[in-house]
């Protein structure tokens, strides 16, 4: 059963504005291998998200990022998804860019349930075959957290990235006195209770130096993950914003492998199957 929330006494000028820090920067032309996409939301706002293919057999990646860096930073970063075929689908906030409306909590969630919709009209539209997996950094797992809470049947995996299992040891790593608020944990996004309900494979990924949500906050939801197919990795060395800069290609080969495992892809049947298609091979000897 959905979780019922009210974002009263986060959804507030003060924290809004602490978490949409970088929603001012402009945003850079489309890059030729992407293509920019009009979400249209519930109340007819639109949303323009960046969609980058690599292949129509590939799986999709739906991304929420961290509201708090640079949009602009992820056209590097889908490239590189794609060179390990995969698709990206940068997803987008009100209030960034081209986007009308001003960034709000609640209208942040429902806003991701809007762009979970529309992606599958997307992959229909495109005829897209590969498996959909969601994926949110920082306050961005709050959204990849709460689609596959509702649509777990409808995605293959979840994957988070400095992600927070608590919302009020998140508000308070921002600097904000969540005690003047009467903020309690039934105020918040509930990560916890739905990460208990979420059966879909999962894979959580933290920085070890990550001071705005300890690696601790992490392992509580692997711990508390209802799955079964769960990995949980820690990159030494990294915080919240520099997690590809120091995993390198590793971090991508890593992301690739639980995509691929999870989609059944390159698994020990298949490449059975395929070398009893092209039979044993042989190596030239000198």
């Amino acid at each position: 059963m959905k979780i019922m929330q009210k974002y009263n006494k986060i959804d507030t000028l003060k924290i809004v504005g602490s978490l949409f820090s970088a929603l001012s920067e402009p945003i850079s032309d489309c890059p030729e291998n992407a293509e920019d996409i009009e979400f249209e939301m519930v109340d007819k706002t639109s949303l323009s998200c960046r969609f980058f293919l690599a292949d129509q057999n590939a799986p999709t990646l739906l991304y929420f990022h961290d509201s708090m860096e640079q949009r602009n930073k992820y056209n590097v970063i889908a490239k590189n998804y794609n060179q390990f075929n995969i698709n990206f689908l940068l997803t987008s906030y009100r209030g960034i860019g081209k986007n009308s409306g001003n960034p709000g909590i609640a209208s942040m969630m429902e806003d991701a349930d809007s762009i979970f919709h529309e992606t599958n009209l997307l992959i229909q539209n495109k005829k897209l075959k590969g498996a959909l997996f969601v994926m949110g950094t920082s306050l961005g797992c709050a959204c990849a957290i709460d689609i596959a809470y509702n649509y777990g049947d409808f995605i293959k995996g979840i994957i988070i990235e400095s992600g927070f299992c608590d919302t009020g040891p998140f508000l308070t790593g921002l600097g904000l006195d969540i005690t003047q608020m009467g903020f309690t944990e039934d105020d918040g996004f509930k990560n916890r209770e739905k990460m208990e309900e979420i059966k879909l494979p999962t894979f959580i990924l933290h920085g070890s130096r990550d001071t705005l949500v300890p690696p601790a906050q992490a392992e509580t939801l692997q711990a508390v993950s209802g799955a079964r197919n769960k990995q949980f990795h820690i990159i030494p060395g990294a915080d919240r914003g520099t997690m590809i800069e120091v995993g390198g290609d590793l971090y991508y080969q890593t992301m690739k492998s639980f995509v691929d495992t999870v989609s059944g892809v390159n698994t020990w049947r298949q490449r059975r199957r395929k070398q009893q298609k092209t039979g044993p091979q042989f190596h030239e000897k000198n």
